[in-house]
């Protein structure tokens, strides 16, 4: 089955994924009919969605990141939720 691309990923989605207060919440892939980049729990949804956890986010870089951090790493982001949504 082919699949679009992944929806772009912004520094919104990054600072929402930071910010959220679910356990344990990701930033993944809604392959749905209109395919969107979302936050969530991460038990809701399908593990092959998911592009990033906020504990990985955290770890590479920090919990509260400047600007520069945030859009250093928006391109690895988006080459991973690429991946998430497999080959178009």
């Amino acid at each position: 089955m082919d699949h679009a691309p992944a929806p772009a990923i912004t520094a919104f989605h990054v600072r929402t994924l930071l910010a959220s207060p679910a356990d344990d919440p990701v930033l993944y892939v809604d392959t749905g009919e209109a395919p969107r980049i979302e936050v969530w729990a991460a038990e809701d949804v399908n593990r092959s969605t998911v592009v990033i956890t906020r504990q990985q986010l955290v770890d590479w870089i920090g919990d509260q990141p400047g600007d520069g951090a945030v859009h250093e790493i928006l391109p690895d982001l988006q080459d991973m939720a690429d991946k998430a949504v497999g080959p178009s």
